[in-house]
């Protein structure tokens, strides 16, 4: 089965009381971004930001995508998705009860699986644990992994 990983949104422009997120990503992208068929990394564009590269993720295989709205499943993800024969989705990102819940949704909406990578979920609201509560209820316990933890010494 070919699968994805897409992470959303981990920008300098977001980070605020979540800057331990970015290290979490990028390093989970340094160890195991080769065992996705397709790395997708989405950097929400906005007014404030419009003509700034504030992305700080970085991996060379990745698929960098903009968007304007909360879901990553924008047309340009979605091409991504099926030009790759992609099945499975893992996700991760900030901010997980809206980008990453509001993904997740039109994902499976459009048949694919998900699995959530909770260890790489932030949330400006602080709402990680009802956001995965949520998650687990809709995918399955099963299907809201523990992949990505770790110390990371910054």
């Amino acid at each position: 089965m070919k699968k994805a990983l897409i992470i959303t949104d981990i920008q300098s422009d977001f980070l605020g009381n979540m800057d331990y997120i970015y290290p979490l990503c990028q390093k989970y992208l340094d160890n195991s971004a080769k065992d996705y068929d397709l790395v997708i990394l989405t950097h929400w564009k906005h007014v404030e930001n419009e003509n700034e590269n504030t992305l700080l993720l970085k991996s060379p295989n990745a698929k960098v995508v903009e968007k304007r709205g909360y879901s990553a499943f924008t047309d340009e993800v979605k091409q991504l998705l099926a030009d790759n024969k992609i099945e499975l989705v893992h996700l991760g990102g900030i901010d997980s009860d809206m980008a990453v819940m509001a993904t997740m949704y039109n994902l499976l909406d459009a048949g694919y699986l998900v699995q959530v990578l909770e260890p790489l979920l932030a949330s400006y609201a602080t709402r990680n644990w009802e956001t995965t509560t949520i998650m687990k209820f809709v995918l399955g316990d099963e299907n809201v992994l523990n992949l990505g933890s770790g110390r990371v010494w910054v």
